[in-house]
């Protein structure tokens, strides 16, 4: 725990295959906060996703920790990046994201690594229209343009923004806490 760490709650942002969840899951253990990840919640059984009205329900309750670190994109349905005392948006190259993507969809296929309620990745599934991979080409520059947006709109101005663009700068800042 680092009770030296200035922010209690945490928002981590970027595209899908950034690192959200690898970066937010490290750094809620080193503050000793909770760790919220919003795909885990949003993804019922075989995909379906749960109704708006409910998840920002459960979001809210998890969101009541003294401490949290939250990941995930949902702002259409959430307004968690207001309540966050620090955003902190992972913005690497589409070449770093696209490569991430394919490694960790290869992967999951091949082990059938269960990642939230019975869901799992297929190689059947890899290259459809619902692909994981797919939705990055889909997402990529859109939430690139949306984030670069966010740090300029008066409703963020309370957080503190960390901008990183390259995964070494991340792993280096959070060798620092």
């Amino acid at each position: 725990m680092n009770p030296s760490f200035p922010y209690r709650n945490v928002c981590v942002i970027g595209t899908s295959g950034s690192g959200k969840t690898t970066l937010s899951r490290e750094l809620a253990h080193r503050i000793g906060a909770k760790y919220i990840e919003l795909d885990a919640i949003f993804h019922l059984p075989s995909w379906v996703d749960m109704d708006p009205d409910e998840f920002r329900d459960a979001v809210a309750e998890r969101m009541r920790a003294e401490r949290w670190v939250i990941d995930g994109n949902y702002m259409n349905y959430l307004r968690h990046l207001l309540e966050a005392d620090l955003i902190i948006w992972l913005d690497y190259p589409f070449h770093i994201v696209l490569r991430r993507m394919l490694w960790r969809t290869v992967s999951r296929a091949i082990t059938k690594k269960e990642l939230w309620n019975g869901n799992r990745e297929s190689f059947r599934n890899m290259f459809s229209k619902e692909s994981m991979v797919v939705w990055v080409f889909q997402t990529y520059w859109k939430r690139k343009k949306l984030f670069t947006k966010m740090i300029e709109m008066p409703a963020y101005s309370d957080s503190e923004w960390l901008h990183f663009r390259h995964p070494r700068d991340a792993r280096a800042w959070l060798k620092k806490l």
